[in-house]
C-alpha cells in the first residue's frame, strides 16, 4: 500500500537524521535502497548525515557507538 512505502513517508521526516549503513549490505543495498531513502528525507541537508561502514548489514558496534554519541552530543549537548 502506498501509505506504508518508505519512499512516500521519507519526505515527511524533517527532524535530524543519522543514517548508519554497511556499504556491502545485501538487505538494504546502497544504490537501490540507502541512497534513494537518504535523498528522499525531508530533513534539511545540514541536519542529516549518512555514514557508510565497510561492512555488511551489521556495522561494527564500536564505530556505531562513536557515531551515535557524536550525533547525540551535537543535538542534545555533551
Amino acid at each position: 500500500m502506498p501509505e506504508v512505502d518508505p519512499l512516500n513517508f521519507a519526505p515527511r521526516v524533517t527532524i535530524p537524521v543519522l543514517m548508519l549503513n554497511g556499504r556491502f549490505d545485501s538487505v538494504f543495498p546502497f544504490d537501490t535502497s540507502q541512497e534513494p531513502m537518504f535523498r528522499s528525507l525531508g530533513t534539511p541537508a545540514k541536519d542529516k548525515r549518512h555514514v557508510l561502514f565497510d561492512s555488511d548489514h551489521a556495522p561494527p558496534n564500536d564505530m556505531v557507538i562513536k557515531e551515535v554519541l557524536d550525533w547525540l552530543d551535537r543535538y542534545l549537548g555533551q
